[in-house]
């Protein structure tokens, strides 16, 4: 029986068509996760009180570090698989996934031993008042099933990915999204209180994960995953270059959520809810803008397995100036109406301040800056170099970190974060790339940066201005006039400063052809219905 080629294989058509539909669904995902947790957590709020879910927040980071056990095979296997795609070899594929698979399922036992140590040490290890450290360790332990369970499928997650079927993924979170949320509200009405989190998950990663490994069969028909298949050659090669991704995977864990870590031991646990709170809705936004470049990834990976640099050059361009415009429309925007927003969401106490709102703008921004680099470094399978820049910058971090929150506490701690990439992978990264494509890394990097600087230094004052009348306003009527107000002279600056004439036009003519075809169609419809 012959394995049908992956969609991907088409022609460039069928890519951007997987493409398009993989950024369409991967918003609708992102969407509907900003939307449910927007309402969701003051929700959970009148059932759990701020240590509660500080608990939550913080079990939820620590749990990050128990994908680093999967030593960047799914990584490897994605990228591998996305430039195998673009010249489908039914043989070598099967070999890749059964070695994936069978290894990761073995490493799952070990994800087991390490999670249930840390659901013993967890209330140990913060100051945890003495009647939730049980609830807590139980609390731990559910989620650690949950993530050995969504641990033994990833195989067949990456193979989706790397097949540009990231459609079907993101229609899988909407599916988890629902279960979780349907269970969650139900078990905390019922009294569960803290185990109602963990419960849902534990439920929802089950069924999705069970209909993950459905679809990739129905995909790849000739898919073939067995133990006889594995091959200690294969799991060299992708442990040789995924040991990189995990590394990075590391220090990504470190950058990105070892400040609420740090909030907890030097401030308190309660800080967390604050911190977690005030910065929710720049963690979310960052959710649409990863879409962005992480849904090119499979397409990039095809490109450059095909050596078409210059195609893949040009990607990169339209990803960098969409990615990083964007990236500070939502900081700014976010800003200007953060504080009012917050504040009539889950009251003031939350709120941690005008400042320390800068401050995590500052981070979307800078931790955006780089993305269109990463997707492009990793399609070309250029890990290590990228990694030891990320290491070097998790140390600074977690240094800056440390040294500003003891001074001047969670601005100190954000700061730090902001500081560290601004010194590292903000321009290491841009001249990895530059590299890549065989050019000037000093050029590159101005080309790059310049339209996105002048977008920042035009939209700032209107921000500033659009943050005065949001105080003033209040509530979420201000929130919306600021942020929407500030997004909306963003995008015009985005438009017409940061995207070339020449990417300009090609959206004016698919929009064109996009409602040729609408009205078109509907108007066929019109004069049948008529003629009835």
């Amino acid at each position: 029986m012959k394995m049908k080629s992956p969609p991907t294989a088409g022609p460039k058509g069928s890519r951007t068509r997987n493409y398009a539909k993989g950024l369409v669904t991967g918003y609708a995902a992102t969407l509907a996760t900003i939307l449910v947790g927007l309402w969701l957590i003051p929700f959970t709020l009148r059932f759990l009180d701020r240590e509660e879910f500080a608990v939550f927040t913080l079990a939820s980071d620590l749990l990050m570090w128990l994908g680093l056990l999967d030593l960047g095979i799914t990584a490897g296997l994605n990228v591998q698989a996305a430039q195998l795609s673009g010249r489908p070899d039914r043989e070598r594929l099967n070999r890749l996934a059964s070695t994936a698979f069978f290894t990761q399922n073995l490493i799952v036992l070990v994800v087991l031993v390490v999670g249930v140590a840390m659901a013993v040490g967890f209330p140990h290890f913060f100051p945890i008042r003495q009647d939730l450290q049980r609830t807590t360790s139980v609390f731990v332990a559910m989620l650690v099933a949950a993530s050995a369970i969504g641990f033994s499928t990833k195989t067949f997650s990456a193979l989706l990915v790397a097949n540009q079927q990231i459609h079907v993924d993101n229609l899988l979170r909407l599916a988890l999204l629902a279960i979780r949320t349907f269970l969650t509200v139900v078990l905390l009405k019922k009294g569960w209180g803290l185990y109602s989190l963990a419960a849902a998950n534990l439920a929802a990663t089950l069924i999705t994960s069970m209909m993950a490994v459905w679809r990739t069969y129905r995909l790849l028909p000739g898919l073939q995953i067995r133990w006889v298949l594995s091959s200690w050659d294969v799991l060299k090669s992708l442990g040789s270059l995924g040991i990189w991704f995990s590394l990075g995977g590391l220090a990504g864990i470190v950058i990105t959520s070892l400040d609420r870590v740090v909030a907890a031991k030097l401030i308190s646990v309660e800080t967390v809810t604050t911190l977690s709170l005030t910065g929710r809705v720049y963690a979310l936004f960052a959710g649409l803008l990863d879409q962005i470049t992480n849904t090119a990834r499979p397409m990039l990976g095809q490109m450059l397995g095909q050596q078409k640099i210059a195609e893949a050059h040009r990607v990169y361009r339209h990803l960098f100036r969409l990615s990083t415009g964007f990236a500070v429309i939502a900081a700014f925007s976010l800003w200007a109406g953060n504080e009012p927003f917050v504040i009539r969401w889950v009251g003031a106490q939350n709120f941690g301040g005008s400042m320390l709102s800068v401050a995590l703008a500052l981070n979307l921004i800078v931790n955006s800056w780089v993305l269109p680099n990463r997707a492009v470094l990793s399609s070309a399978l250029v890990a290590r170099p990228q990694t030891l820049s990320r290491i070097v910058e998790a140390v600074i971090n977690l240094g800056l970190s440390v040294l500003l929150g003891h001074y001047i506490g969670l601005i100190g701690i954000i700061l730090g974060t902001a500081i560290a990439g601004i010194l590292t992978s903000t321009w290491y990264l841009p001249l990895l790339t530059a590299r890549l494509f065989g050019r000037s890394g000093f050029k590159f990097m101005r080309e790059d940066a310049l339209p996105i600087l002048a977008v920042g230094a035009c939209i700032l004052p209107v921000a500033w201005l659009m943050q005065l009348a949001g105080k003033h306003i209040g509530g979420f009527l201000g929130a919306g006039v600021a942020s929407g107000l500030t997004g909306l002279a963003g995008f015009g600056l985005v438009w017409w400063i940061a995207l070339d004439r020449r990417f300009r036009d090609s959206v004016k003519a698919a929009v064109i052809a996009a409602a040729h075809r609408y009205w078109g169609s509907n108007s066929r419809l019109w004069s049948r219905s008529e003629i009835t």
